[in-house]
């Protein structure tokens, strides 16, 4: 797979107008909570800045994913009890939420769980490892798809359904479609928000076929975005793939894991009942 350059074509300038609005407090917070001299208070004011944003990340705080015993009633209290970077998680999952359009289209439902179940996979391949960025990179790896069908709704939709009827290459599909495929358009997307380069080569990337071992973000998001979509969450464009048996080896062996059939269910179920 050849991954365009397409950071600042008219083109890519159109299809992310169409973007729904990222909350600005959430931008921020990914800009700096990669920083260890970032403080509790630094995140906490930030925060405050938005009150909704504030508001459902206090009902995710409380849902019980995160081994909470008693009521989490500030920002300064969630971050005592699960870190910074937990409460930095919860705010983008927050965020992302709040900013989706049409939540009641079978497409965003679908994109939606595959993004959740996505970061979700991504944090738990990284458990133990030295890689912040693992649940950010997994949840925003498919923005592209979100301004394509925000761009083209039923055309978008209608495309997606037809490439995992017949087993066609969805980027191949896109790129005749729209003249750009997700991957790419991700990683314009996320460059425009002024993100971490190794997010953007994220979303960039994971639809490339040489997987190596799990030691780099684009590497993890790989495997996360192909057991998401194994396990029935979504569809980003690895059904043809999926249907020929073509598995990776990494994903082959998280396949019929207590963790993609018991676990990974019940949290993005967990994450889906604590926001409104």
């Amino acid at each position: 797979m050849v991954v365009q350059d397409t950071k600042a074509t008219p083109r890519t300038a159109q299809l992310m107008a169409r973007l729904p609005a990222f909350s600005p407090v959430a931008l921020k917070l990914m800009a700096i909570i990669s920083d260890e001299n970032v403080s509790f208070k630094q995140v906490t004011e930030l925060i405050k800045l938005d009150p909704a944003l504030a508001g459902e990340v206090l009902s995710l705080a409380n849902s019980g994913l995160y081994g909470r015993r008693f009521p989490v009633r500030t920002i300064t209290h969630a971050m005592a009890l699960v870190g910074i970077r937990k409460v930095g998680s919860i705010v983008i999952t927050a965020a992302l939420w709040k900013a989706l359009p049409r939540r009641g289209s079978p497409f965003i439902q679908g994109w939606w769980r595959h993004a959740v179940a996505s970061a979700l996979v991504a944090d738990h391949v990284c458990s133990g490892q030295s890689i912040d960025s693992s649940y950010t990179a997994g949840l925003l790896h498919s923005i592209g798809q979100l301004a394509l069908f925000q761009f083209s709704p039923e055309q978008y939709a209608e495309g997606l359904k037809y490439c995992c009827s017949t087993g066609s290459d969805l980027m191949e599909h896109e790129r005749d479609a729209f003249g750009i495929d997700h991957a790419s358009l991700g990683d314009a997307i996320l460059h425009k928000w002024g993100l971490a380069e190794d997010l953007q080569e994220a979303a960039a990337w994971h639809h490339h076929d040489d997987f190596r071992s799990a030691s780099e973000l684009p590497n993890v998001v790989q495997i996360a975005c192909f057991a998401a979509e194994s396990a029935g969450f979504g569809a980003c464009g690895c059904h043809h793939r999926i249907s020929t048996g073509d598995i990776p080896e990494p994903v082959q062996r998280l396949i019929d894991t207590r963790y993609l059939l018991e676990v990974l269910p019940q949290e993005v179920n967990g994450i889906e009942c604590s926001l409104t």
